[in-house]
């Protein structure tokens, strides 16, 4: 039985291919870059990247007017580097602002990107465009460094001092992201969930400290009975020993999928404006909002990974119609039982 959850997850924390341990904000980035690598698989020519992080002088120590000699353990030639985006203090005790536009600065790097990342339909654009917004973030400093090739080299800084290196280049086929070898047979499938959690649970809020949480568990069937099956897959994949056996009730993909959609459009932390009055109230999630895509490929994966036409059962919470002001329990779970694989999603929507 194997669990992937986020690689921001609070409490089950999905074990990262990189090794360390990433920021959240650096997350951003990294989820979004090896889902683009997935989405663009089979786009030609291929592409590369590689990821390092690390950590440099802090913003307050030395603040990047000028490209600095060196981020940390890298070195900077003289001449190879440019500030594509800085945070400066016009004067004592005065604010940092940036050195430029923001939107000039995520508008340069998007194109950096496409220059590099063959996107062929609106899934891709939409998530290279909030790659490039990513790193281009409110509160980040970005160099860009020349090493005499047409390698892309970024370097990101936040507050802290906390950096990542991003490289991306031309390959024959595009690389697949990282795995993890223990994973077995499902290692790049669960890179690829837990991406996938990682981008909705940083667009989808319960309130202001809380994301929508997303964890999948993946394993044998066992019984051959569909409802004893995911009665038992329930039960397994619980914290604590339930009292009594769940109640579990069909669903349809439909239904699935209009429940994840409620879940989106209720949590998406942009549409929100500052006061609640039901979902009614609230405006659809823009078409080909990058958040659309996320979870529609969250469900075409696990629905593919179990196979032929499974029995979909569903515990809790799954907002279908509407999200109920009066819901005590904002937690669902729901199991993909297919002929021999089972699959269960939960939906943790708890404060």
């Amino acid at each position: 039985m194997d669990l992937t959850a986020g690689y921001t997850d609070g409490w089950r924390r999905q074990p990262s291919p990189l090794g360390g341990r990433a920021t959240s904000g650096q997350w951003s980035v990294i989820a979004a870059l090896w889902l683009l690598a997935e989405w663009t698989r089979d786009a030609t020519p291929g592409w590369r990247s590689e990821i390092v992080t690390g950590t440099a002088a802090e913003r307050t120590t030395e603040p990047w007017p000028q490209p600095p000699a060196s981020v940390g353990d890298f070195e900077v030639a003289p001449g190879t580097a440019s500030v594509l985006l800085s945070l400066v203090q016009p004067g004592p005790n005065r604010p940092y602002e940036p050195n430029r536009p923001p939107a000039e600065a995520t508008a340069e790097v998007l194109a950096l990107l496409a220059d590099r990342i063959p996107v062929t339909d609106p899934r891709g654009t939409v998530l290279l465009a909030y790659l490039a917004e990513q790193l281009t973030g409110p509160y980040v400093d970005l160099l860009r460094v020349s090493t005499g090739g047409d390698d892309l080299h970024l370097i990101q800084r936040d507050s802290s001092g906390r950096t990542l290196h991003l490289t991306v280049a031309a390959a024959p086929v595009t690389e697949p992201p990282p795995v993890l070898a223990a994973d077995g047979a499902d290692a790049a499938l669960r890179t690829r969930l837990a991406c996938l959690i990682t981008l909705l649970s940083a667009h989808l809020w319960v309130n202001n400290n809380n994301p929508v949480t997303f964890r999948v568990w993946l394993g044998p069937r066992g019984d051959a009975d569909p409802r004893t099956a995911a009665a038992d897959w329930w039960t397994r994949t619980r914290e604590e020993e339930p009292d009594e056996p769940p109640q579990l009730r069909p669903v349809t993909v439909e239904d699935l999928d209009a429940g994840l959609y409620t879940i989106v459009r209720g949590s998406l932390l942009e549409l929100f404006d500052g006061s609640w009055s039901g979902v009614e109230e609230w405006p659809q999630v823009p078409p080909g909002h990058l958040t659309r895509h996320l979870y529609r490929d969250l469900l075409d994966l696990l629905l593919a990974r179990v196979g032929g036409a499974p029995d979909l059962r569903c515990h809790g919470y799954l907002p279908v119609e509407e999200i109920e002001n009066d819901e005590d329990d904002y937690y669902g779970t729901v199991v993909f039982v297919g002929p021999s694989d089972v699959a269960v999603l939960d939906l943790d929507l708890t404060c």
